[in-house]
């Protein structure tokens, strides 16, 4: 019987290295192999704002080449080996790409992070399309980060519109 795989879907913020940590439990509990992956989804024609428009290809590799050393990263800081865990960056769409590569590989679990824009994040849909076409199981991991978390789009709107605002100074 092969090694099961434990899949950890992790956007490059400060939620990832929680959702990294449980995988990589996980797949200790379960003897298993982990793969860590980040799905860049970049469309864009061109990129305008910079000096010289350059083009996608050019964008997307660095995009690529950027999420690949950090993931490395978070891995070598969390003092996890990285000849253990696979580290893959996929392009496309999030929900169709983790949809597809869980198809092709068949994880036992597939771990990602509670999303902080709710059912505007990119993993909108997973859920469904994970129960309806998978053998596996999705598990959200929540934020234990308590100092990070507060520092969500909500929480701060909340902190700047009840900021004191001070009058200038004539």
């Amino acid at each position: 019987m092969s090694q099961p795989i434990i899949l950890a879907a992790v956007d490059l913020d400060h939620r990832a290295s929680t959702v990294i940590t449980h995988a990589n439990r996980l797949a200790a509990l379960c003897q298993g192999h982990l793969m860590v992956v980040h799905i860049v989804d970049y469309d864009s024609v061109y990129e305008d704002d910079h000096g010289f428009p350059q083009p996608p290809g050019k964008i997307r590799e660095d995009m690529i080449r950027h999420a690949r050393m950090s993931l490395f990263g978070m891995i070598h800081h969390l003092n996890l080996s990285t000849n253990l865990i696979e580290i893959q960056v996929k392009t496309g769409p999030v929900v169709d790409t983790l949809i597809d590569l869980a198809a092709t590989i068949h994880p036992r679990y597939v771990l990602i992070g509670a999303s902080r824009f709710g059912i505007l994040g990119s993993t909108t849909g997973l859920v469904t399309a994970f129960n309806a076409g998978s053998n596996g199981q999705l598990l959200v991991v929540p934020n234990t980060n308590t100092a990070l978390s507060n520092w969500d789009i909500t929480s701060r709107i909340r902190q700047w519109i009840g900021q004191n605002v001070v009058a200038p100074i004539k």
